[in-house]
């Protein structure tokens, strides 16, 4: 396809040029978005031709596919899906980062639907989890207006009046507790 086509020519050019082969950059990571959020890029079987591809040009696995929580969850892929996906792309070693990001709201982690937990475990017994982050949107900031145009969901408040530095500070706290918890039962190697 012509976008894969591009992505993958633009991003080459960016690594040749910038003798990232060279460099200390041990990983350039990927992500694809929610629909709404792209119309091309959005789920791991539509990224993963791009990411293949520019490691054939590098001849090693240096670019990855970043999976997001949210994206997967507002995707039209099952949770069954992308947890196959996951270990397709660890086990080509096409992926490294891991974001445990809430589905819709991009808020506190308490309003997930079910979506984190899953995936961070499908991550953890590929044994390629090098880094897990959260994210949180500002659901007022004006930037996101389009995306709650197309869905109503996205960027609801689901601070419950907290400062979104202690949600942030929530969801990191949540993130290591069950980081902790697949360490100790044995998914998650050091």
């Amino acid at each position: 396809l012509a976008r894969v086509d591009q992505v993958i020519q633009v991003h080459s050019r960016v690594y040749k040029e910038a003798e990232l082969e060279n460099s200390s950059i041990e990983s350039w990571n990927l992500e694809f978005l929610r629909p709404g959020e792209m119309n091309t890029f959005t789920s791991i079987p539509k990224i993963q031709p791009v990411v293949s591809g520019l490691n054939k040009i590098a001849r090693r696995p240096f670019f990855k596919t970043l999976v997001d929580a949210a994206h997967c969850g507002d995707g039209d892929l099952s949770l069954e899906t992308n947890a196959e996906l996951i270990n397709e792309i660890a086990n080509s070693e096409e992926f490294n980062l891991f974001h445990a990001s809430v589905p819709t709201t991009r808020g506190c982690q308490s309003s997930d639907r079910g979506w984190i937990p899953p995936l961070l475990r499908a991550v953890a017994e590929t044994g390629r989890l090098e880094y897990a982050i959260i994210e949180v949107f500002d659901h007022t900031d004006p930037i996101l207006e389009a995306l709650r145009e197309y869905d109503p969901q996205h960027g609801v408040d689901t601070t419950d009046g907290r400062t979104y530095s202690q949600t942030v500070v929530d969801n990191l706290a949540l993130l290591v507790h069950q980081l902790n918890y697949l360490y100790k039962a044995g998914f998650l190697k050091e």
